[in-house]
């Protein structure tokens, strides 16, 4: 039998996940996990076991442990899905790392370089890394990032818009101790990588500025508009946080000849973790001259598995196959994202 085939039909071949974290980003990777061809959940670990086990009770076989040096000691752990808030993650990443396993990450990190020790710690390991961005593994991205330079000349300029309703002061979103850059490193994180992923600034940062919005309970970021200006002319302006009273995901690629758009640039509204809109297929509006709504086109770029899912696909076919090309591709974006979010994070004036 072809190897890759018995890594999808044989239960001995999927690779076993230990999942760390038991809050609603974990619950819905771990769903992720259950529906790929290539993984398992094999353990879930919380401080507290009864948590561990309400959480592991969803995912048939999955065992519960307390605490994270229980579940690297298991056999059946080949990979870990790390879901701890971001103050405490590259300590605990650190650990995992040294215990061989394959890294799959929250984002974002406490900075650059924090990411780059965690980079390096897995290169010296020969293990995989990757943080958790969906909306990279969609199809989309892909098609857009080889046909886009067709249809839009070069790319010069980004706008995005990512915002999600959220004004509950208990969340972690508010804790500055655990997430220090609050709405700015949950939010902006996507209009960063979107930059990396579509716009591929080249050189150093020339400029960067952020306007942030306090809440005045928590002192957390609950909305941050900026720009961040780049050696090479190209420029990425975004808008982010939970004050919009409405989903927004709408993304602008403007090009020396067009303008690609999207208005679900993050979670695609056809069939991700939060949207199940078949009728809303996954795609992008390519726009150029003087067209109007009425000529406007759609390209469609549908998917039949979700983004979340492919990610995790992605990921262990990456650490199977310990393929150094992949795996430069994919840390490089992961470091040019925090190096561009660290510029936006320093350019946030202080309270007061």
């Amino acid at each position: 039998m072809d190897m890759n085939m018995d890594m999808y039909t044989n239960p001995a071949r999927l690779m076993g996940f230990g999942v760390v974290g038991t809050g609603m980003i974990a619950g819905a990777t771990a769903e992720a996990i259950f529906r790929s061809r290539n993984a398992r959940v094999a353990a879930v670990s919380s401080r507290r076991r009864e948590t561990a086990e309400e959480f592991a009770a969803k995912f048939p076989g999955a065992a519960a442990v307390e605490g994270l040096e229980a579940l690297l000691a298991r056999t059946d752990v080949e990979a870990v899905y790390l879901a701890a808030p971001t103050a405490f993650r590259e300590a605990m990443a650190l650990e995992i790392l040294a215990a061989g396993k394959h890294l799959l990450i929250e984002k974002p990190f406490v900075s650059h370089a924090s990411a780059l020790r965690l980079v390096r710690a897995a290169e010296a390991k020969g293990v995989a890394f990757m943080d958790a961005t969906h909306f990279v593994h969609h199809p989309r991205t892909a098609a857009i990032q080889k046909e886009g330079t067709e249809r839009i000349g070069t790319p010069r300029s980004l706008h995005t818009a990512f915002y999600f309703p959220l004004s509950d002061r208990s969340n972690i979103r508010f804790d500055l101790r655990q997430e220090p850059m609050t709405a700015l490193g949950d939010m902006a994180w996507y209009s960063v990588r979107a930059a990396v992923e579509y716009l591929r600034p080249a050189g150093r940062i020339i400029q960067a500025a952020t306007v942030p919005e306090f809440d005045a309970a928590t002192g957390a970021i609950v909305r941050a508009s900026g720009l961040l200006a780049f050696e090479d002319g190209t420029v990425t302006t975004f808008d982010a946080g939970y004050t919009a009273g409405a989903v927004l995901m709408d993304l602008q690629l403007l090009g020396t000849r067009g303008v690609i758009g999207m208005d679900d640039f993050v979670l695609d509204w056809a069939n991700s973790r939060a949207f199940r809109n078949p009728d809303l297929p996954a795609g992008y509006f390519p726009r150029s001259g003087m067209v109007t709504r009425r000529e406007q086109s759609f390209i469609p770029v549908p998917s039949d598995t979700p983004q979340d899912t492919l990610m995790i696909e992605n990921f262990v076919e990456l650490a199977r196959s310990r393929d150094t090309a992949v795996q430069t591709r994919h840390t490089d974006a992961t470091l040019k994202s925090q190096e561009y979010l660290d510029a936006l994070w320093a350019a946030v004036p202080a309270i007061g």
